[in-house]
């Protein structure tokens, strides 16, 4: 396990992204190290700098001393434990003899004091495994205990308790209605089944359960298909009805366009768009597998589409692509990209969309805009833009406000916090063009 653990960690300390998909194809065990390794990547850096007081390991043990840390950290390893597992993969006498030292030393590690005399935003950035930049941009919004507790939450791996999943009517309708028989069949397989309170689609399952329903052949299928409570909850707000005119501007994996198909039962006429060719064949295979139908998939640019000026949706939804800034609990190496630049990349590509999402949405129409963001700039700044072309319209009660912005409340936008709802941070408004 560790000959291929620890070379995926090396390329990670090497600026190497996009590694943690690659590592899901290798294993569990190798998926859940790396995972959960990158996940508290400054904090263990920090410890093994403090450890190594500026005789920094040489790159090619570095990872070996992260994967110790975590180990004696998290796991509660004895030592010597440890040590057997890394000497049994080391090449030299002089690795073997680095590895001791360094272990000796963390052996009597004292975190209290390594943090000692530390601001409480330094202390939360190193605890929470969060650079210090999300940290500075969201506590003008949100208060320090708040944003402590969100953040605990998207790092805290045994949280992912429960699956949200969603059965498919479109596939069912095909074959009859089966519902009953996938409820009646799940709970004979020791499957405690849960419908969401707020979303009559969803249903919940212990997280521990998930790889039964993988080999379930009602998933198999395309039956059943895994859907967080934030991802339906858009679709829910964007209201679909039948025979509507729809685009999703940006739709893979498509997801939310088949939820779409399944709440209009194939009858509206949906256009799902997206850019990138790879995310695009998905798209299709997923929609084909839910037997959905009546959707034009275009593999074309959000911010150059090939509709005459005249052609206009009664709906458009845009779940821009962001910072993710939402999903650390399911996606941690996104931490490690979040800077200003990163930030008004995306900022940048959100607001021409939204301008492509007016053009195309005709008077009247409804826009859904929603990002797996926690920063204003990709949610409530953004709509501010628009305020004079789009009327807010009413979200859901169980949807927490926005945020203020100048002290002021903000109509027709809402916030998803993993701490209050369970979900990844997400931001949501339902707006109408004005004629």
């Amino acid at each position: 396990m560790l000959e291929t653990l620890l070379p995926l960690l090396t390329q990670f300390l090497e600026g190497k992204t996009d590694l943690l998909s690659k590592s899901d194809s290798l294993g569990p065990r190798i998926y859940y190290y790396f995972k959960e390794i990158i996940r508290y990547w400054n904090k263990l850096n920090f410890i093994l700098l403090r450890i190594s007081t500026g005789k920094t390991p040489p790159i090619s043990l570095q990872a070996n001393c992260l994967y110790a840390i975590f180990r004696f950290l998290y796991e509660k390893t004895p030592i010597e434990t440890i040590f057997n597992e890394l000497v049994a993969i080391s090449k030299t006498s002089s690795e073997k003899k680095i590895l001791r030292s360094f272990l000796g030393t963390l052996r009597t590690f004292d975190w209290e004091q390594a943090i000692k005399g530390k601001s409480d935003e330094e202390i939360l950035s190193l605890e929470a495994a969060i650079p210090t930049f999300v940290i500075q941009k969201l506590c003008p919004v949100m208060s320090f205990e708040f944003l402590k507790q969100n953040l605990q939450y998207m790092n805290d791996i045994t949280r992912e308790s429960t699956q949200s999943l969603r059965i498919n009517t479109l596939r069912a309708e095909a074959e009859g209605d089966v519902v009953s028989q996938i409820e009646s069949e799940l709970k004979q397989q020791g499957i405690e089944f849960h419908p969401d309170s707020n979303i009559p689609e969803l249903y919940h399952i212990s997280n521990e359960k998930k790889s039964i329903i993988l080999q379930n052949h009602w998933y198999r299928s395309g039956h059943l298909i895994f859907q967080d409570k934030a991802s339906a909850a858009v679709v829910s707000i964007l209201d679909p009805q039948p025979n509507e005119l729809i685009c999703d501007l940006c739709a893979a994996p498509g997801i939310k366009t088949s939820l779409i198909a399944q709440n209009t039962n194939n009858t509206a006429q949906i256009f799902a768009i997206d850019v990138q060719t790879q995310r695009t064949n998905q798209l299709k295979q997923l929609l084909h597998h839910l037997n959905v139908s009546g959707v034009g998939i275009l593999n074309t640019d959000g911010l150059n589409l090939p509709f005459r000026s005249s052609f206009h949706f009664d709906k458009v939804l845009l779940d821009a692509p962001c910072t993710g800034s939402g999903t650390f609990l399911t996606n941690p190496e996104l931490k490690w990209r979040q800077n200003q630049k990163f930030l008004q990349q995306n900022c940048y590509f959100q607001s021409k969309l939204l301008e492509t999402a007016m053009s195309i949405l005709k008077p009247g129409g409804i826009l859904v805009y929603s990002t797996c963001s926690l920063y204003p700039e990709e949610g409530e700044l953004q709509i501010l833009k628009f305020k004079d072309t789009l009327l807010p319209l009413s979200l859901p009660n169980w949807i927490s406000a926005c945020y203020q912005i100048d002290e002021s409340p903000l109509d027709g936008m809402g916030r998803l916090f993993p701490a209050i709802h369970q979900t990844q941070g997400f931001f949501v408004t339902k707006l109408q063009k004005v004629d």
